[in-house]
């Protein structure tokens, strides 16, 4: 890993993000598999709404990138509930809304309802802690290709 960091600065700011971060996509297939796996079928918007993200750095170094696997904020917003849990809680009607009680279901229950809570069923972490090992591996063996590639197209096949 020593010698693909050396590789990845070598080769600069924009060429060495652009290989990190396919790299990194490549890198969580495996865990965002198994995690769909995981996930409750109702919908199945749940699964679909897996994804992954990588974002730039705020390092000494530019090419320095983070990768998020989470849920999509407007179709699995409820992905974050059922992976931690939620406690007991009592859901109020707000004072602004132009509905006359809130709706749960095909009810309509006026003033607050107390919600009993939710257990947890953790997919992401399920699914990490079972496949890191594999997309560290793939990471190494992809990052490796990458940086080859990427050196090519800035110096040309002489390098």
């Amino acid at each position: 890993m020593r010698e693909l960091e050396k590789a990845l600065t070598e080769l600069g700011k924009k060429a060495g993000f652009a290989a990190l971060t396919g790299s990194l996509r490549d890198a969580s297939r495996p865990i965002i598999k198994d995690a769909r796996k995981r996930a409750p079928r109702d919908s199945g918007k749940l699964a679909k709404g897996i994804r992954n993200q990588v974002f730039r750095g705020k390092g000494k170094s530019n090419s320095v990138a983070t990768l998020h696997i989470g849920f999509h904020r407007r179709t699995a917003w409820y992905g974050q509930i059922l992976e931690r849990g939620a406690k007991r809680h009592e859901i109020k009607n707000r004072p602004s809304s132009k509905k006359k009680g809130l709706s749960l279901g095909a009810d309509l229950v006026r003033g607050r309802v107390n919600h009993p809570g939710t257990k947890a069923y953790p997919m992401l972490k399920g699914s990490f802690d079972a496949k890191h090992k594999e997309a560290l591996k793939i990471l190494q063996t992809r990052l490796r290709q990458r940086v080859i590639i990427e050196t090519i197209k800035k110096y040309g096949k002489a390098a």
